[in-house]
């Protein structure tokens, strides 16, 4: 069996088998990665490509799961509510069962991803998986259709080499990580495991830390009027402009508070002001405006307590203004409803995994800490162990994202060696 210190590693044969099998099917690979990101999986239409894992994992022969959440779900802490219902838009999970004596590990991803728009931004077809220069552009290439691609050939790989491990290994594919983590807060709930693993993104780093995230609304009432009366009206528009000032201060005075695992990171807590509604006629004085804000926070301060702070500025702003004293502003919160998370670096499975990232890569696995959020904190809260680690490219969320085809198989690698090491390795 393998150790933890990369300097006397003995690598077990099935896990050399295993790294040969990998190699010799990196064309398979990238071509589930393609497959994956033909599918247009924005929110609301993730049901065809969790059919394809569902059946994908099945053919693995692992025992396969295929479920609608609950409704009741959205009453959880820490839940969101996306404003589209969970039916027909399944979570699915296979399980391969170990024959005894090991440890058991989760292995997570999510499948949905955020919308291309605008198109006119993309130099390449957001959903064509078009490969140029060894880079496979696409809308959820990078984010996250080729961790999802990994985590399924694993134990397809595994089944073909003929390798069987002690512990259980739990294959999961969830829906709303982009939007409110619901998928992933079912999961936690679901399934239990000794550890689990996320394959985020990070370029061979580690993410043992993110912040909590929350989505809010701001209605602001004004009196509509014709424009050329408009003194007899209330500008809703104008009426935000206080309520503005106080989020951007807040944004300040958020980012005046310090956490040890975001030192160094230059403005990691940002309030962003991403969408503003008002009016519908430019000679109509407009009589309703309303913000759409995403606030971020550090690891340890509740949801609670982050709606209390910008409710907060949200009144104190209201007093400098006769109108909005009279009819104050409506705070509605949506979507992302969750705190931050940790993990340390010493858990055993970071550990070991950071053995095998090194032992592959001859340089140390990196810890990094997010300024946006990803599934890993309910295992957490859950008290599974979690974090993420996963390939690399760039432009998540953005026109040409792209994944960086060179980092998918050292990738698998690593992960296929932390998971015999962790599971234990049935001898032949």
């Amino acid at each position: 069996m393998t150790g933890t210190n990369t300097t006397d590693f003995d690598v077990h044969p099935a896990i050399d088998r295993l790294w040969r099998e990998i190699e010799n099917r990196e064309d398979e690979l990238n071509q589930l990665i393609a497959n994956l990101v033909w599918y247009q999986s924005v929110l609301g239409s993730e049901a065809d490509v969790q059919h394809f894992v569902a059946g994908h994992l099945q053919l693995s022969g692992l025992e396969t799961d295929v479920w609608d959440i609950e409704e009741s779900l959205k009453e959880l802490p820490e839940s969101g509510d996306s404003g589209v219902p969970f039916e027909g838009r399944p979570n699915v999970a296979g399980i391969q069962r170990g024959a005894g004596g090991g440890r058991s590990l989760i292995v997570n991803g999510h499948v949905d991803v955020v919308s291309p728009e605008p198109l006119d931004n993309w130099t390449y077809d957001p959903w064509a998986a078009e490969v140029v220069e060894n880079r496979m552009y696409g809308r959820g290439a990078l984010d996250m259709k080729a961790g999802v691609a990994i985590n399924l050939m694993l134990p397809r790989w595994l089944r073909d080499v003929g390798i069987q491990t002690r512990g259980d290994i739990v294959i999961q594919s969830v829906i709303e990580e982009e939007c409110t983590g619901n998928g992933a807060l079912d999961m936690s709930r679901r399934y239990q495991a000794d550890a689990a693993i996320i394959t985020e993104p990070t370029g061979g780093s580690f993410t043992q830390a993110h912040v909590g995230v929350m989505w809010f609304k701001i209605r602001v009432k004004g009196r509509s009027a014709h424009a050329a009366v408009a003194p007899t009206g209330v500008n809703a528009i104008s009426k935000m402009v206080p309520i503005i000032r106080a989020l951007e201060d807040l944004d300040r005075e958020l980012n005046e508070g310090s956490h040890p695992s975001f030192e160094g990171i230059d403005h990691p807590i940002n309030l962003n002001i991403g969408v503003m509604s008002s009016g519908d006629w430019p000679s109509t004085v407009p009589g309703m405006a309303e913000l759409d804000c995403r606030v971020s926070f550090y690891p340890g301060k509740t949801v609670e307590e982050m709606r209390s702070e910008i409710e907060q500025a949200v009144r104190h702003a209201s007093q400098t203004d006769n109108w909005l004293q009279e009819n104050p502003p409506e705070v509605v919160y949506h979507g992302f409803q969750s705190g931050g998370s940790t993990v340390s670096m010493d858990e055993p499975h970071v550990q070991l995994l950071g053995s095998w990232h090194q032992y592959l890569n001859g340089s140390a696995m990196a810890p990094r800490s997010g300024t946006g959020t990803n599934d890993m904190r309910y295992f957490n809260f859950a008290g599974i162990p979690c974090g993420c680690y996963g390939p690399g490219g760039a432009g998540p969320h953005a026109a040409d994202e792209y994944l960086d085809l060179s980092t998918v198989v050292p990738t698998a690698k690593v992960l296929a060696a932390f998971m015999l090491d962790w599971c234990g390795i049935v001898d032949e």
